[in-house]
């Protein structure tokens, strides 16, 4: 019953133009949820879903807790798919209406490190070394470079240019840094420019989690998405312009474009030096004494 209701609700995704990677998850995460629940999918009550929520969110979950992060995507797929299941008639009620997402807190921008970025570089192979510039380079996420194909690239006489299929269906056009355009051209094909030893196409879950595992290999604590950070962190200090590369990013607010921003210390304090000189400096009359404000000094006549 729950696996049918499961398969109904992806043909649906299917038929809105969902993309492959979030019906995946989207699946992975109502089958967790099933498995979860003491009844089946369709005969869950708020408070069913309330206790499954806190189970989830326990911080002594084992055998590892879910970040606030985690909590708050497998929340949201669950009221999505009930919102369907309401939608369509097969609840009465949407047991999933006052289910809340927890709050979560401000990322700090966390680029990577230029020398451990070197290094790296001078360590991995050829696959992962792209993947690494895409990333700390060109600003792609590990889903847009799963998806990157022989048409995605633009190669022009003045340059070339990657058509990125991004986050949410959006497209963007990204240049490729001339140092890079060898190394590009050298990956295209026809289909997709990446695949798997085994030859399949790559998808996003996996390249992040080659890169995850090429770091932890050569004991550092990164993931790809710091390369990213990497490029939006770089792009702002050489340009000083949000908006650009809020575009670059393929972000829908500069708000987020922020997140993804570390400002340097040093400037940071040049401009707060820069700023202290606007502040006006006055003569303070002496403090009063027992109640008495102590005269002002006198210049004596020469």
């Amino acid at each position: 019953m729950d696996e049918s209701v499961i398969e109904e609700h992806l043909r649906f995704l299917r038929r809105l133009g969902t993309r492959n990677d979030t019906m995946r998850h989207r699946r992975d995460c109502i089958r967790r949820l099933a498995r979860s629940l003491e009844v089946p999918l369709l005969e869950a009550t708020d408070r069913d879903l309330d206790r499954w929520q806190a189970t989830i969110a326990d911080p002594n979950r084992r055998p590892e807790p879910l970040t606030p992060s985690a909590v708050a995507t497998y929340t949201s797929h669950t009221r999505a798919f009930y919102k369907w299941a309401h939608h369509v008639g097969k609840i009465d009620v949407n047991p999933a209406l006052d289910l809340l997402l927890p709050k979560i807190k401000k990322r700090v921008p966390h680029p990577i490190p230029e020398n451990d970025l070197k290094l790296a570089l001078r360590c991995a192979d050829e696959q992962v070394t792209i993947w690494l510039t895409l990333a700390g380079w060109c600003g792609l996420r590990g889903g847009e470079i799963s998806r990157l194909t022989g048409d995605s690239v633009i190669d022009e006489p003045d340059g070339m240019l990657l058509r990125v299929d991004g986050k949410g269906g959006k497209e963007r056009i990204v240049p490729v840094p001339k140092v890079m355009v060898t190394m590009v051209r050298s990956w295209v094909k026809r289909g997709p420019l990446f695949r798997t030893v085994t030859g399949l196409p790559v998808n996003p879950d996996y390249v992040s989690r080659t890169v995850s595992v090429f770091f932890a290999g050569i004991g550092l604590p990164y993931t790809l998405h710091w390369c990213r950070h990497r490029f939006g962190t770089q792009h702002y200090k050489l340009f000083r312009d949000i908006r650009a590369t809020q575009e670059l990013m393929g972000h829908a607010s500069p708000a987020t474009t922020a997140m993804y921003v570390q400002l340097s210390q040093e400037r940071a304090k040049r401009s707060m030096d820069r700023l202290g000189k606007t502040l006006p400096v006055t003569e303070k009359r002496p403090a009063a004494v027992d109640g008495q404000t102590a005269p002002r000094s006198r210049r004596r006549s020469a």
